[in-house]
């Protein structure tokens, strides 16, 4: 069996402990904390934080960036029903941003309890098929409990990809739960970034499962543009090769944070079976409408605030 594993450093150091660090530490013992807070009262709290900070000026740009993708994507929407979305996007951010904890210190037996795994026989159909899957993921609040909680946890093998943050203590944190249970198998990591798509192929190709973030901009020389709801979208063009050379069968997934119920939904959806199509451009199409699809289901656990259309079809037009 082929270990594929990541050259990216994440490791902790002596200097990581200096006071300059004592911060991140405090936040993640706060995490730590709010693992084992019961659920009804940690996300009434966190629902209370999130109204309370709504108009806080260092959101304002967040909230400006959120605002212009919302207006482009749908027109018809007044700024009352932006802003409406939006106070909705900041509880359902907050409550799962107080529920990380749990993928990090909870028990697996614990985590499939908070899981309501929607559409896994599509999962299982694939594995018993011999096919590798691509988690078609959109960027929701919580995509970290659909990878780890519920695809990784109940020992499906998975890679993905990971951009490094500023700090190195979260780039420790997350790099751990994230690969926490896909260590227990002899196949699945994380890959920086910088490294490409190879390693993924090559996972895939193993039969290590990829979970795969399609939705942001990466400038107008990788991407071709192709419609996203009532505009269009620089979008890598790359679904197709990747179903083809890692002779996977690509599942739409969205997360959804569940207030009611007090559980993550995490749904998966009928493969797309035209991927790949032979054409990029066409294949880049398919993928978009069924992101448009899953988004749809919830448009208020998507992140908006991120510079999704960043780059437009007229060049020098700048949005944000």
């Amino acid at each position: 069996m082929t270990q594929y594993n990541s050259q990216f450093d994440t490791s902790l150091k002596a200097k990581h402990f200096l006071p300059k660090y004592w911060g991140t530490w405090s936040l993640l013992a706060l995490l730590f904390i709010c693992s084992y807070i019961p659920v009804s009262i940690r996300d009434r709290f966190a629902s209370w934080c999130a109204d309370k900070l709504y108009s806080a000026k260092f959101l304002q740009k967040r909230k400006k960036i959120a605002f212009t993708n919302i207006g482009l994507c749908f027109p018809e929407y007044s700024e009352s029903d932006k802003d409406a979305l939006m106070q909705k996007n900041f509880r359902s951010m907050a409550q799962i941003a107080l529920s990380l904890g749990e993928i990090a210190f909870r028990s697996q037996s614990f985590l499939h309890k908070r899981i309501n795994f929607i559409g896994e026989h599509f999962v299982k159909e694939a594995e018993q098929a011999g096919n590798a899957i691509i988690f078609l993921a959109p960027h929701c609040y919580g995509l970290d409990f659909a990878g780890v909680a519920a695809i990784s946890a109940r020992g499906y093998p998975l890679s993905s990809m990971f951009k490094d943050y500023k700090n190195p203590i979260f780039d420790w944190f997350v790099t751990n739960y994230r690969t926490r249970f896909s260590r227990l198998h002899e196949k699945g990591t994380l890959y920086h970034r910088s490294e490409g798509l190879k390693p993924c192929i090559k996972s895939l190709r193993d039969k290590a499962h990829f979970y795969y973030l399609p939705d942001e901009d990466h400038g107008r020389e990788s991407s071709v543009f192709s419609p996203f709801f009532a505009t269009e979208k620089a979008t890598l063009p790359v679904i197709g090769r990747l179903a083809k050379l890692g002779k996977a069968v690509v599942i739409p997934t969205y997360t959804s944070y569940n207030a009611k119920t007090g559980k993550i939904d995490v749904i998966c959806h009928s493969p797309l079976n035209n991927i790949p199509s032979g054409c990029e451009q066409h294949d880049t199409d398919l993928m978009n409408q069924a992101i448009e699809r899953v988004i749809a289901e919830n448009k208020a656990q998507y992140m908006w605030t991120l510079k999704l259309l960043k780059t437009r079809p007229e060049e020098g037009q700048s949005i944000y």
